[in-house]
Formats: structure tokens, C-alpha cells, sequence
């Protein structure tokens, strides 16, 4: 039987991440080995769901979270929205579960660790934002089932993007 496990992402799950942010770049954003490089640098929280045989001892990077913490250099203009209206949070850069794997419960799964390590950390709020233009109601009704709320909306300057700035506050 396949195991999932949750466990810090290293250096030879790049290539992995790579691939499985490729397949959905249409919601996320390109990212090269190098970019991985620099954003696994920047992140407070960057954790994958490796699915483990224990029969054959393969493993399978199925999915990843991404997230950092206020006052990094991450030029990213969500990012920089929220740092300009908040002070201690986590920003949700990107979750990607593989198609193979969705329905499984392992987005929130990540999102439960998320959670506890936010708490564990003492952020007041975990911040992200998901496709309003193209439409990502999946994102839309996952972040709403863990209390996220809209904070705001922001336009892509060299797109049609638009996104929903989203929020939840965690007990203190």
C-alpha cells in the first residue's frame, strides 16, 4: 500500500517541483531550477508530499507548498501586497498537487502542516490569493473550507489576470 508522507523539500526534489509546476503553471507562475533555488531560499515553509512504496522503496514527489514569511526580498506583487498591509503572516506562494493524486486529501493534508506550523511560529494569519480571471473555483472552494476570506483583489499590469487576495487569522 502507498504511503504519502509531508517532509521538508532538498535540493534533489527540485526537478520534481519543476514538473509538477509546469503541469500547472496556467495557475501558478513559471519557474526554472534556478528560481526554485531562489524561492526555496526565501521560504520560511517549503515542504513537499513524497508518495512512498514501501514494497519497493520508491518514492514520487506528488506535491509541494511554498510559503514565505514578511520582509524578504521576494519580488512577487502579491506578495508585496500583502507585506505592505500586514505584518506577521504567512504568504501561500504556491500549492500544486499532482492530477494523479488530487481528490486524496493531501492539498489538505499540506495545508493542515501549514497550519500547525504557523501556530507553532506564532503568525497571526496565513495570506495567498487564487485566479478570479482565469477562474480557479477548485483554489476558490479549498481555501474557503479553511476560513480563508477576501482582503482585496489585484489586476495583472502585463496580463488579464485578476486575484483574489485572501486571508485567514489564526488565534493568538
Amino acid at each position: 500500500m502507498l504511503e504519502f508522507r509531508i517532509r521538508d523539500a532538498v535540493q534533489d526534489d527540485f526537478f520534481e517541483i519543476k514538473r509538477l509546476n509546469d503541469k500547472f503553471v496556467h495557475f501558478t507562475s513559471p519557474m526554472d531550477l534556478a528560481r526554485i533555488q531562489q524561492l526555496d531560499i526565501l521560504s520560511t515553509y517549503h515542504r513537499v508530499i513524497e508518495q512512498y512504496d514501501p514494497q519497493t522503496s520508491n518514492s514520487l514527489i506528488v506535491g509541494f507548498l511554498l510559503a514565505m514569511a514578511p520582509e524578504v526580498a521576494y519580488e512577487s506583487d502579491n506578495y508585496q501586497w500583502f507585506e505592505q498591509r500586514y505584518q506577521n503572516f504567512l504568504y501561500v506562494d504556491r500549492v500544486v498537487i499532482d492530477s494523479s493524486v488530487q481528490g486524496k486529501g493531501l492539498g489538505k493534508d499540506l495545508y493542515d502542516d501549514l497550519f500547525h506550523f504557523a501556530r507553532e511560529h506564532s503568525f497571526a494569519a496565513i495570506c495567498c490569493e487564487y485566479n478570479l480571471v482565469p477562474a480557479n473555483p477548485t483554489s476558490a472552494h479549498f481555501h474557503q473550507s479553511f476560513g480563508f476570506s477576501q482582503v482585496g483583489r489585484l489586476g495583472s499590469e502585463d496580463s488579464d489576470k485578476v486575484v483574489s487576495m485572501q486571508m485567514v487569522k489564526l488565534p493568538s
